[in-house]
């Protein structure tokens, strides 16, 4: 009988306890043993991940949530060397996206059929903190966008709460610069987004090449400072035809330091600001696919 503790986030957009259990029963008719823990803030889904992975067992670790209860819960797994799994019960879900998980269904089924594969998380160094980030990290213009997203706004408004922030931030534009150290790559730049996977904000891609099964990271930054250079980086990837070239820089790195000041945000939520360091963890633990 293999063991599985689902750590669940009470507050995810699409949380409902009906859910929970219904996959908790499939996955009990299945033959696993299911363990819960509900919880409502990040901290505590990170110290549920790290104890639930330190036993001598290695239990089955499942984020049950969004993007951000996956992003708490993996970070829980560093150095576990454990196996993780995706309930997706968020607002975008866009990493269950990336796992072609278009339900909490679909995804009780991969949980039950066990298939694995290692995967690749991004390490962020700055000042006295470390974390990762499993889908992208953005520095400048998307930080600025979701440090103005407020929680009421978002329990509102959902992915429109971003999209109220960026038009705010649109109205007082800031036109500092950051340089960009990656590989043999030393550039300036407005903003950038460092991908883990290929999809931005749920259904559009950004960085096409990116995987979180890719040993590398994928760097899109913009190197104009208006807001027309950001504009074409929009369109392009609205339209799903993203290129290089002009005010855009897109290249493959596994470290990449990020000097000036800027917000920076990690799959979806406020970082902080940099200086960082973000280098890449290869094999970092193995996910159901």
């Amino acid at each position: 009988m293999r063991r599985a503790v689902i750590i669940a986030n009470r507050g995810a957009g699409s949380f409902s306890p009906g859910r929970l259990e219904s996959a908790c029963r499939a996955l009990e008719h299945a033959g696993l043993e299911v363990a819960q823990r509900l919880c409502s803030d990040f901290d505590t889904m990170t110290e549920a991940a790290q104890e639930a992975g330190s036993g001598k067992d290695s239990p089955l670790v499942v984020a049950a949530g969004g993007d951000g209860t996956i992003n708490a819960v993996l970070n829980g797994l560093a150095g576990r060397g454990a196996t993780c799994a995706i309930l997706p019960l968020g607002t975008a879900n866009v990493l269950a996206l990336e796992l072609g998980l278009d339900s909490a269904e679909t995804a009780t089924q991969r949980i039950i059929a066990g298939t694995t594969r290692p995967f690749t998380a991004g390490l962020i160094r700055g000042g006295s903190r470390t974390s990762r980030f499993f889908l992208m990290a953005g520095a400048g213009l998307d930080g600025f966008i979701v440090r103005g997203v407020t929680l009421a706004s978002k329990k509102r408004l959902g992915k429109g709460a971003y999209l109220l922030s960026a038009l705010e931030h649109l109205a007082r534009w800031e036109e500092g610069r950051l340089r960009v150290i990656a590989g043999s790559a030393d550039f300036s730049c407005h903003s950038l987004v460092v991908c883990n996977a290929a999809r931005y904000g749920g259904t559009f891609t950004l960085a096409p090449e990116a995987s979180i099964f890719s040993p590398g990271l994928e760097v899109v930054a913009v190197t104009g400072s208006s807001r027309l250079a950001h504009l074409g980086l929009v369109r392009e990837t609205l339209l799903g035809t993203p290129g290089r070239g002009g005010s855009i820089v897109r290249l493959t790195a596994d470290k990449i330091l990020i000097e000036g000041v800027k917000p920076l945000q990690a799959d979806g939520d406020d970082w902080g600001d940099t200086p960082v360091e973000i280098v890449a963890e290869p094999a970092y633990a193995d996910i159901i696919v």
